[in-house]
């Protein structure tokens, strides 16, 4: 090719150049021209599903609904609030766990919608899972700190895992909007009972009697609460109110002979726990007391049969075994009083009593080596719960 050819040559290579440039354009016009066209038609399909679900909705249509939500969610995944009328339409037919699944999904593409957030909450506080629902809960008070039924949950879940003192202020907001609430008051009562806060929970409780419709098992557990504050004269007259509008109840019998008991009234405790052993001869905790207080009284030998059936029932406890264990002693037969008497040391070795008691048999039976051994730990327990005693003293100050 001649020198005088080559702007020619060069200019057809620059038109070819320009040709596939356009033509590059071209397409890439049509194709945006084309995706716009599928996009507004993929929004108008979507829209026609979305009223469609709707509106069978509002028929009542549920399976239809749900049907059409899917369709809609096939065309937009990423959807957030149609995973979440999903959620709904699906909960409302009973499908609880793929309604939480579709909620997880609308939090997921978006985690600042509420509604998602408070259906899931509800669901999971419902199905006993009770850690999983707090954050999305306390999401949605941070939203709307009027929401009482997304701070109830909030409390319930709270209660379910064992977060009692945070439980009590989300319950005590709701108190202040609701004071006279029977189902607040109950909660706040049980979620005291549960802290040991017992006159708190008596306070609530008076509160929630003085309501109609209280039920006999809020006045047991107002006992219970009196009890707790030392005020057991109190709790013994309230449990005979109790037994009084529900006199076949063993166990609300059994609690006043107990409270019988604490208060010495051996007299009227012995008549209300055999009143619940002829109603019930396997009742072991009746069994106990009622074999406790005989053995208080030195009455070993009517205190053991009651004492062998508690410790049959209750085996591992140090309590029944060891007021056997005295009690097989009281009555001579050594030899199985020292068994039980080690048998609760095993069980609690912690106890100075425990110790004392079977060093002191073991002595008794020419086992001085062991005994002494024994009697040297009670010795140990004893300057032990003296020293910690007066630590606290110190700390109390004048």
């Amino acid at each position: 090719m001649s020198p005088t050819g080559a702007p020619e040559c060069m200019k057809a290579m620059n038109e070819r150049k320009r040709y596939i440039i356009l033509s590059l354009v071209l397409i890439c016009l049509l194709s945006t021209a084309i995706s716009a066209q599928n996009s507004a038609a993929t929004l108008e399909q979507v829209q026609h599903h979305y009223q469609a679900a709707q509106e069978f909705e509002r028929s009542g249509k549920l399976a239809e609904a749900e049907t059409e939500w899917r369709r809609a969610l096939a065309l937009a995944p990423q959807d957030a609030r149609g995973w979440t009328n999903l959620g709904v339409v699906l909960n409302r037919q009973g499908k609880t766990e793929e309604a939480i699944a579709a909620w997880r999904q609308a939090i997921a593409h978006d985690g600042t919608l509420e509604g998602a957030h408070f259906n899931l909450g509800i669901a999971l506080v419902k199905e006993g899972d009770f850690g999983a629902p707090i954050p999305s809960l306390r999401y949605v008070l941070s939203k709307d700190p009027t929401n009482d039924l997304a701070r109830r949950a909030l409390a319930v879940a709270l209660i379910g895992v064992e977060r009692f003192q945070d439980a009590s202020r989300e319950i005590a907001q709701l108190l202040l909007r609701s004071p006279r609430e029977p189902a607040l008051l109950e909660m706040a009562a049980q979620n005291f009972m549960r802290q040991q806060r017992f006159s708190e929970a008596a306070t609530v409780l008076e509160r929630r009697l003085e309501l109609p419709a209280a039920e006999n098992k809020w006045l047991v557990l107002y006992g219970d609460a009196l009890d707790g504050t030392g005020r057991t004269e109190e709790a013994a007259k309230v449990y005979r109110q109790a037994l009084d509008k529900e006199p076949k109840s063993t166990i609300i019998r059994y609690g006043l002979g107990y409270l019988y008991w604490k208060l010495y009234r051996y007299d009227e405790a012995e008549a209300e726990l055999k009143q619940v052993l002829a109603e019930d001869p396997t009742d072991a905790r009746a069994a106990f007391t009622l074999g406790d207080l005989y053995l208080t009284q030195s009455k070993a030998r009517e205190a053991l049969p009651y004492l062998e059936l508690a410790a049959r029932r209750y085996h591992n406890e140090f309590d029944t075994r060891f007021a056997l264990g005295r009690a097989l002693l009281s009555t001579g037969e050594r030899e199985r009083g020292i068994t039980e008497l080690r048998t609760a040391v095993q069980i609690n070795d912690g106890i100075a009593d425990g110790h004392f008691q079977l060093g002191r048999a073991l002595m008794q039976a020419g086992q001085s080596e062991e005994g002494k051994a024994h009697l040297a730990r009670a010795q140990e327990l004893h300057e032990k719960k003296r020293t910690l005693e007066a630590e606290r003293y110190r700390k109390r100050g004048p």
